[in-house]
Formats: C-alpha cells, sequence, structure tokens
C-alpha cells in the first residue's frame, strides 16, 4: 500500500473520491488564505483604535451588510443556478478585495478599518455559502459525515499561515501585501472552481417526495421553510454566532489591555490564532469522524454549548484584579471555541441539512449562514456597544444564549431524524405503523365448528394449486378455531411450501399466539424457514418480550456472514464468489427482518427500500437512518455487508466487530454440513463440487444423496463416484455401512446420459436473455418446473390463437415464428419465445413451428407463479427484460 492510499485510508476517504476530495481541499485552502488575511488586515488597525467602542460598531456594520449579500446570493442561487452564482461570487470575492486594498492604501481612519472588517465578513460569508454549497450537491450524507470534516480543513493551515503573518506586520504598508497575496488566492480559488465543474455536476437535484406531516408553522415557513430542522438549527445558530462574537470581542480587548504595544498586541493575537487553526486542522483530520462514529450526531452536536456553558462559568472563579488570569483565561476559551467550533461543529452543522432535499438545503444553509448567524452578529454587536465593560452582564447574556442553543440543538437531533425518515419514506404517503398493519387481515374467524381434521384437510389442500385458494379462504375464515393445528403444522410438517403458506395464514390471523408459533419458527435452525416467519412477521408491531430473541438472531445472522465473507475473501472462483455474493445477500435481507421486530417496522422498511435504491442520495439518507436507529455494533456490521469495499477489508471489519470467526473446518464443509437448512441448493452443489471427501467426512454425503432435490442429488452422485474412484478402500466401507446406496447410484447411472442434468438446466437459462441477470441461486429454483420437450421438423409447436400458457427455451435446433405463410423471426439454442404467455394467458399472436429436429424445454404458467412467490427477482428480470423488447420495439416502429 503506497504512502498516499495509507494516508487516505486514515483519513477515510476511498480511492475513487481521491480527486474531488482533492479538488475541495485545495479550493478551501485558498479560500482560508484570502479571508484570514483580509481579516490580520482589519485586525490590524482596529486594534491600534479603541477597540472597546470600534469593534462593536464594525460588527454591527459587517451584520448588515451580510444581511444584503445574503440576500443577493439567495436571490441569484435561486435564479441563476448553482453552477453560476459560485463563479461571480468568487468574482465579486475578487473585486471587493481590490476595493479594500484601496482602502487600506489610502484611508487609516476607524470609518475604513470598521469598513475593511465589514468587507471580511461579506467576504467570509460568500466564500462560505459558495464553498459549501458546492460541497453539499456534491456529497451525499453519508460522504458528508466522513469527508466533510476533510475538505474543510484546508483553510485550517491558510488560517495558521495568516495568523504568523500577523505577527509579522508592524505597519500599514505591509498590508497591501497581504491583500495583494489574498487576491491571488482568490484567482487560484476560481480556477480551482472552474475545474471542479469540469468534473462534477454541480446542481440542485432530488427526487420528489411527500408533503411533510409535521411541518413549520404557515406563517413561520417566510422566514424558516418548511423544515423544522431548518428553524430550530437557525435559532441555535443565531445564539451561537452571538456567543462566539462575545468571547472574540472579550478576547481582543482583553489582550489589548494587558499589551500595549500594538507589535506585541500582534504578536500574541497572531500566535493564539496560529495555535487554535493548526490545533483544529488537526482535530478535524484526525479525530473529528472517529468522534463522530463513537458519539453520534447528538453528541456532537451539544458538545459545543456543554463547553461553552462550562467555560463561561469558569469566569466567577476569576479574581478581578488579576489580569494576567485573564487573559490566560480568554485565550483558552477562545481556542477551545474555535477548535470545537471550526472542528467538531460546523462539519456536523453541514450534515444535518444533507437529508433535506438538494435546492431545500441550498436554501437552509443560505438561510443560516446568511440571515441568522449575521443577526447573531448584529446583537452580539449591539449588546456590547450598548453594555460596555460591563462584565458581570456580558457574561450573562452570553450564559443565556448559551442555554437557547443547548435547548434548540437538543431539538434538532430529533428533527434531524425526522428529515432522514421523510428522504426515503415512500413517495406518495408516509407510511405509519398502522397504515403497514393494515396491510395484514386480522381474523377473528366465522365461528363455524371444525375438527382438526378438516383443518388439516384444509392444509393439505394448500399444496394443490386448483384447490390452493378455496383453502386458503376457509382457515382464514375458521380464525382462531384453525390456529392450532396450523401452529402444529409448522413445527411438525416437512414440506417447505406448506410451512411458507400456512406461516402467512398465521400472520392474518394476527392472534398473540399465531405471533407466538411465528417466533418459535424464526429460532429454527432452518434458514427458509425463518425467512417465511419473518416475511409473515412484516409489518407488525414489535413486541418488548421478544426482543432478547431477534437480537440473538441478529447475532447469529452476523456471525454467518463473516462465514461467508472469511470464504469469498479465500475464493477466486466466479460462480462460487456470486452464489457466495447472493447468500450475504440473503442473511442481509433477513437482519432487516429481524430489525423489524426490534424498531418502528416502518423505519426499518422504509431504510430497506432506500439502501436498494438506485440513487446514491437515498441509499446515503437510508443508511443514516439506520445509523441513527439501531445499536451501533449491529449497524457496523449491516453497514459493512452494503458498502463496496473489496471482500477482505469485509471480513476484517467483521473480525474486528466478532472477534475471529468461530468456526474451524473450511466453508465448503460447514455448508455441506448445513445443507438445505441453511443454503441454497446452489450453493451446496458448488461446494459439493470443490470438495474432497475424505474417509472421516464422507458421511456428510449421505442426506445429499437421498435429498429430493434433483440439483444436489446428481451432483452428490458426482462426488461419490468421484471418491469410489480416489479411494476405493474408503468407498467400500461407506457402502457396506450404507447399503441403501446402491439404489441411488444404479439410478444415477441409467438416467445420465438419458436427460439433460439439472445444472446443464441452470446453464441454459443463465444464457438465456430473459435470465441472465437472475442469480444462479434463483435460477435452480425453476428446474424442477423445467419441462424437456422433443419436436420434429415440420411440427408445429402452437398454433396462432391457440391459448398461450407456456414459455419455451430452445436448447437444440431451430424454431421459426410465422404469421400465415410470412416467417417474422427465427429462435435457435439459448433463444426464447412465448413469454408473454407466464405473465398473462392470452392468445397467441403467431405460429411457431420447429424448423429442425428440437429440443426445448417448456415453462408452464401455474408452476411459474410458484416459483415467483418465493423468488420476487425472477419476476422482477423479466418485467426488465420485456420493458427493453418494447423499447426497441417502440424504436423500430417510430424508425
Amino acid at each position: 500500500m503506497t504512502l498516499l492510499a495509507r494516508w487516505q485510508q486514515l483519513l477515510g476517504i476511498r480511492p475513487e473520491e481521491g480527486r474531488t476530495v482533492g479538488l475541495f481541499f485545495l479550493h478551501n485552502f485558498l479560500l482560508g488564505i484570502g479571508t484570514i488575511l483580509v481579516y490580520v488586515s482589519a485586525n490590524v488597525i482596529l486594534l491600534e483604535n479603541n477597540p472597546e467602542r470600534n469593534l462593536p460598531l464594525a460588527y454591527g456594520a459587517a451584520a448588515l451588510l451580510m444581511l444584503a449579500a445574503g440576500k443577493l446570493y439567495a436571490h441569484f442561487e435561486h435564479h441563476l443556478g448553482l453552477q453560476r452564482v459560485a463563479v461571480r461570487v468568487l468574482l465579486a470575492v475578487v473585486a471587493l478585495t481590490a476595493v479594500l486594498g484601496v482602502l487600506v492604501a489610502v484611508g487609516h481612519s476607524v470609518l475604513a478599518a470598521v469598513v475593511i472588517m465589514a468587507g471580511y465578513r461579506v467576504i467570509y460569508l460568500l466564500t462560505n455559502l459558495e464553498f459549501w454549497g458546492v460541497s453539499a450537491v456534491v456529497f451525499d450524507v453519508r460522504q458528508g459525515r466522513r469527508l466533510f470534516s476533510v475538505i474543510s480543513s484546508g483553510d485550517m493551515p491558510a488560517k495558521a499561515l495568516g495568523a504568523v503573518l500577523a505577527i509579522l506586520i508592524h505597519h500599514h504598508t505591509e498590508l497591501l501585501w497581504l491583500l495583494l497575496t489574498a487576491f491571488g488566492a482568490y484567482i487560484g480559488a476560481l480556477l480551482v472552481l472552474q475545474q471542479t465543474n469540469r468534473s462534477h455536476l454541480v446542481e440542485a437535484r432530488s427526487a420528489a417526495r411527500a408533503l411533510r406531516t409535521q411541518a413549520v408553522a404557515p406563517r413561520l415557513q417566510r422566514w424558516f421553510g418548511s423544515s423544522r430542522l431548518v428553524l430550530t438549527m437557525c435559532l441555535s445558530m443565531l445564539a451561537l454566532a452571538a456567543v462566539t462574537t462575545g468571547i472574540e470581542y472579550s478576547f481582543f480587548v482583553n489582550v489589548k489591555h494587558r499589551f500595549h504595544d500594538q507589535a506585541l498586541v500582534m504578536r500574541y493575537v497572531g500566535t493564539v490564532l496560529a495555535v487554535a487553526y493548526l490545533l483544529a486542522l488537526v482535530v478535524k483530520l484526525i479525530l473529528t469522524g472517529q468522534v463522530l462514529n463513537r458519539v453520534g450526531v447528538r453528541g456532537v452536536l451539544l458538545a459545543l454549548p456543554v463547553v461553552l456553558l462550562a467555560g463561561l462559568g469558569l469566569f466567577a472563579l476569576l479574581p478581578a484584579a488579576a489580569p494576567d488570569a485573564l487573559v490566560l483565561y480568554f485565550c483558552g476559551l477562545f481556542i477551545t471555541l474555535e477548535v470545537l467550533r471550526r472542528a467538531v461543529f460546523d462539519p456536523v452543522f453541514l450534515v444535518l441539512f444533507q437529508p433535506l432535499p438538494a435546492a431545500e438545503r441550498l436554501e437552509a444553509h443560505t438561510l443560516a449562514k446568511g440571515l441568522y448567524e449575521p443577526l447573531g452578529l448584529g446583537l452580539a454587536g449591539g449588546l456590547l456597544f450598548l453594555l460596555p465593560d460591563q462584565r458581570g452582564l456580558t457574561f450573562g447574556w452570553m450564559g443565556l444564549l448559551v442555554l437557547v442553543a443547548l435547548f434548540f440543538l437538543h431539538r434538532t437531533h430529533g428533527h434531524y431524524l425526522a428529515e432522514l425518515q421523510h428522504a426515503v419514506g415512500r413517495r406518495f404517503g408516509a407510511a405509519t405503523d398502522e397504515a403497514e398493519a393494515g396491510e395484514t387481515t386480522h381474523v377473528n374467524g366465522s365461528g363455524e365448528a371444525a375438527s382438526p381434521e378438516d383443518v388439516r384437510a384444509h392444509i393439505a389442500a394448500l399444496a394443490d394449486k386448483t384447490t390452493r385458494a378455496a383453502a386458503t379462504d376457509a382457515l382464514l375464515n375458521l380464525g382462531e378455531q384453525a390456529l392450532p393445528t396450523l401452529l402444529e403444522t409448522l413445527q411438525t410438517s416437512s414440506d417447505e411450501a406448506i410451512v411458507r403458506r400456512v406461516a402467512q395464514l398465521c400472520g392474518h390471523l394476527r392472534q398473540p399466539a399465531s405471533r407466538r408459533g411465528l417466533v418459535a419458527l424464526a429460532q429454527q435452525p432452518h434458514l427458509f424457514r425463518r425467512e417465511a416467519a419473518l416475511r409473515a412477521l412484516r409489518g407488525v408491531s414489535p413486541l418488548a418480550a421478544d426482543a432478547p430473541t431477534f437480537q440473538a438472531l441478529v447475532q447469529e445472522e452476523l456471525r454467518l456472514a463473516q462465514l461467508l465473507l472469511h470464504g469469498l475473501a479465500a475464493t477466486h472462483d466466479k460462480a462460487v464468489r456470486a452464489s457466495l455474493d447472493y447468500e450475504v445477500a440473503r442473511v442481509q435481507q433477513r437482519v432487516f427482518g429481524e430489525l423489524q421486530q426490534l424498531y418502528p417496522p416502518h423505519l426499518i422498511a422504509d431504510a430497506q427500500r432506500g439502501v436498494a435504491h438506485a440513487t446514491r442520495e437515498r441509499q446515503a439518507n437510508a443508511l443514516e437512518v439506520l445509523d441513527n436507529l439501531i445499536p451501533r455494533p449491529v449497524y457496523q456490521g449491516l453497514q459493512t455487508l452494503l458498502e463496496v469495499d473489496p471482500v477482505a477489508e469485509k471480513a476484517r471489519a467483521f473480525d474486528a466487530l466478532l472477534g475471529p470467526p468461530a468456526a474451524p473446518e473450511p466453508l465448503p464443509v460447514t455448508i455441506i454440513r448445513r445443507g438445505e437448512a441453511a443454503f441454497t441448493d446452489w450453493t451446496i452443489s458448488l461446494a459439493l463440487q470443490h470438495w474432497q471427501p475424505t474417509p472421516a467426512t464422507a458421511a456428510l454425503l449421505l442426506p445429499h444423496l437421498h435429498t429430493p432435490n434433483l440439483l444436489i442429488r446428481e451432483t452428490a452422485l458426482d462426488v461419490l463416484g468421484r471418491f469410489a474412484r480416489q479411494q476405493a478402500a474408503a468407498y467400500t466401507h461407506l457402502l457396506a455401512s450404507n447399503p441403501d446406496l446402491a439404489l441411488p447410484l444404479m439410478s444415477h447411472s441409467a438416467t445420465t446420459t438419458a436427460h439433460i442434468s439439472a445444472a446443464e438446466r441452470v446453464a441454459v437459462l443463465q444464457h438465456t436473455a430473459l435470465f441472465a441477470a437472475t442469480p444462479a441461486n434463483v435460477l435452480s429454483s425453476i428446474v424442477p418446473i423445467m419441462k424437456e420437450v422433443e419436436f420434429a421438423a415440420g411440427q408445429q409447436i402452437f398454433a396462432k390463437g391457440d391459448l398461450g400458457t407456456s414459455l419455451f427455451i430452445v436448447h437444440e435446433g431451430e424454431v421459426g415464428i410465422f404469421t400465415g405463410s410470412q416467417q417474422l423471426a427465427t429462435f435457435r439454442k439459448g433463444d426464447f419465445f412465448g413469454e408473454l404467455a407466464l405473465l398473462d394467458a392470452e392468445p397467441r399472436s403467431a405460429s411457431a413451428v420447429a424448423q429442425t429436429a428440437v429440443v426445448a424445454f417448456r415453462l408452464d404458467q401455474e408452476d411459474f407463479y410458484d416459483v415467483m412467490e418465493e423468488r420476487g427477482e425472477v419476476l422482477r428480470n423479466i418485467l426488465r427484460v420485456l420493458c427493453q423488447r418494447l423499447r426497441l420495439q417502440n424504436e423500430k416502429v417510430q424508425a
């Protein structure tokens, strides 16, 4: 690993993000140089001229100008778009810097100093709005959590450099060089911004969302928008801006009183600023991301006001007549404030607005920074001007405002979670517990008497497609009367299809006993039964009494995921990796189902839909919902499964989370040992193919030799045959111990050459466009319903007008599609036709005739419905391919 890669890994930067982060860091560095140099220039003049009275005037003038600049920025951002307004902002900043340079050159008055300070604040505001506006639309909420502290740390070394330069400034003429340097830095930032615009889409776009169920009161929406998050955040920003200004003022004034010589004042101030910014740089780069991950958004939000409140409280302990102690106190308070504000609070403040729609996000940032922060600055300036040298009063109003900020920030976190839920919720209407519960019918039963034998007869009828619907209605009508027999079936039946359907019936009945039966089913080691139980429980409100059970199941799933990830990391076989990826996806789905029994089901369901969503923004918002809802270790495991990191890194992350894997045996042996209770038949088949049985482990084959699953049985027989050839003595001993093995061996040898094997059928499906994107683990479930059919040359397969109920896949030969005498198409090996019959039984629109001898597979609609009921991926892929064909047909018609 290169030094750059190690550095990026330390900072949480992914390889594909390196260039983008570099551009933003450089952009922020150049902006920081320009801004701090203007700041130094203003302070050099102001600290020479009665700062007790002139600093508040400068704050007030700056607030007014910032309000006007923020209003203009908001107007142009709305009408011009972010990309164009960002460039114009930097052009305006360059021009404003030039104006300030003229003021420094020709005027040394207090008025000029006040104008320069106000100009600095306006420049700071505009560069801040421009930089964070672009960042807010380029990065999503998850990237923001990782990267905002990194990209915003670029201005810290720049400000430290400016502070060092302040130490060296002794005369007004030298200020011109600072402003000239700032001018060049802003030109450089403009060039970097143009490069960013060329490589990224800097545009405020978001998908439509449902209306908020809890919005700001209509009379306040003009000032805060409709989001309560923006309301509480803006009010807390106002209070914090006033307190920050008060502390900065107190620091400057006390330093001026302690060191009367201007050179000493600037040396002391410059040193403190340099230390503060360097500390903030280290904290931002190294600690902010880790602190945010460990403490969470709420803890980081409240850290600044809590520390400020404690710091202000220490003031009461200081002796009034100790100027050295007073200077040290304000120095420490100022450094602490700057480090917390720059390194911790600002990045999190920006993350908070990321769940908002892009346009609303930019508007919220402009409101907070362009309206309410200047209002806080102006409020502090007015109070400081009206209450000069009133030590107790100054700290009194600052303490009161910190309490106000603490109150609003405490409420902000709840509104942040609400915005995340709104961002990942359904577009048309918000999901609620009642709405989700409404999807499941609560049935009490009709009161008609029925014996257990009658109920068992209805349950047996669920296996027949022709009687299934009537049997389902009958069992639902019986309600509680049928429940004991249904629950008995869940525990005793060996028919997985029956267990799945009975579990769904129990979910519809919504009785305490049915829930207990489903929870017991979920605890079985048979993971397919667990999936059926979790589906039946979907949308049902969780019970606190069941929490330990589902917490244990989540941990069990994470342990299984750890084994699968280690298996993935240990193999380079593409088929095996794809199969294990599917098993990991199953684990992920089960974890979401178990979380729905621990937390509000609609929130987990929305988050689950969000992480599977195509847009990066919605995925990020969904992950952020989970991060703020479920325990940290569980979230870290789930996030690792969802991330696109290398498999080896995922395995190491699970080892760090759970400790080393518990199973000492290789993963193929674990898969073969646990068998169909835990894994799909395709995964078991691949594990058997890659397994070398020994005399001690050959007995693991026995259950797979007698399974009704054709794919597993054929593969197990092949492995047994290989074992017989390679280890004849051990095979003879195995056969002697299990004489019933002779029959499946004879049957296998008789049918191997007569039929297409199950594995070959999966390969046929994989090479058919209709199923090409479907995982082999799902295709193997289609194998049992594939009927091998043969047609002689010239034989009609179906005629135009026949009722279509089957899809055909050509395995050998050619099939022609005709309308009358006109041939429309020719299908060869791997092609399929009649696919619409799988979805809708309508008359055939053309005839199909075998051009040569044809071997094909027929899939009947009724059988296919059963597969789609269990494996939704099949239907999704069919719809996708059909849509592609429809688009191509439309393009041909238009052409």
